[in-house]
């Protein structure tokens, strides 16, 4: 039963030849911008955490939305139970790829802003790279007949380690190595912040895959999950901005979240059998 469980799911990624073909996905919003703005706001947008760390645990919402459309975009071609592995598999690698970012500022001496903004630059490339190895040995060892999986799976875990590496200035109050490995590895705090990260990219396709699935709801429900790990960020290091700007963008995302949803949801309509009541 699981071999042809298997052979189903990679066959739907192929056309009736066996040759790989392209899935349409269909965009309200252009996936080159989503990147732009996600590496561009994440990385100096990070760096700023220790102007105050609110403007880190925020702007970490912007890679997640990154992410988030990368996992949408290749799970459109049947992953199923995949999407949280991917999810999880993304920030797996971007851990590594994160520490080895935070860890350069102790040897950089260019400033404070300077180190941080190098740092959460190579963290993403190095994270990229893991990413597309991933992606690559998925594509050649296993087999998967996906023909985005190599790019995909690299701006997933290059999104998931930039949102990462934000929230760990966000928690230390600068992304420089002595307080990040102080307030985020020490304590055990990166963890917890792994665990939001990957929640928030694979959960937005998973709670809205389906015939009626749009990406700006799939995006609308990423972006209230950003919101949710920002509030949770501020809690535990118990800053109210962060806390009050999180719970802000939570109410107006959802808010969003919700319209859109009534907005693609199906109607059910009572036909008179069985009779109401019963």
């Amino acid at each position: 039963m699981e071999l042809r469980i298997t052979s189903l799911l990679l066959l739907s990624t192929v056309g009736p030849s066996g040759e790989e073909e392209e899935v349409e996905v269909h965009e309200a919003i252009s996936s080159n911008l989503l990147r732009a703005v996600g590496v561009i706001l994440g990385i100096f947008g990070g760096a700023a955490a220790y102007i105050h760390p609110a403007i880190a645990g925020m702007v970490a919402i912007a890679p997640i939305l990154w992410g988030a459309n990368a996992v949408r975009e290749v799970a459109n071609y049947g992953l199923g139970t995949g999407v949280p592995s991917i999810g999880y598999m993304g920030l797996g690698g971007g851990v590594v790829a994160a520490i080895l970012g935070a860890a350069l500022t102790g040897v950089l001496a260019f400033g404070s802003y300077v180190n941080a903004v190098i740092g959460l630059a190579v963290g993403t490339v190095v994270g990229a790279f893991i990413g597309g190895l991933l992606g690559f040995l998925d594509r050649k060892v296993i087999k998967m007949k996906i023909p985005v999986m190599t790019r995909c799976s690299l701006e997933i875990v290059a999104a998931g380690t930039l949102a990462l590496m934000c929230l760990m200035g966000a928690v230390a109050g600068d992304f420089s190595w002595p307080v990040i490995h102080a307030k985020v590895i020490k304590t055990g705090i990166i963890a917890l912040l792994w665990v939001l990260c990957a929640m928030s990219l694979l959960h937005p396709f998973n709670a809205c895959l389906g015939p009626s699935e749009t990406q700006e709801r799939t995006l609308a429900l990423a972006a209230e999950c950003g919101s949710i790990t920002a509030t949770i960020t501020g809690v535990v290091t118990l800053d109210p901005v962060l806390i009050i700007a999180g719970v802000i963008a939570w109410v107006i995302t959802f808010s969003k979240f919700w319209k859109l949803t009534k907005r693609d949801a199906a109607e059910v309509t009572w036909t008179g059998i069985p009779p109401k009541g019963q």
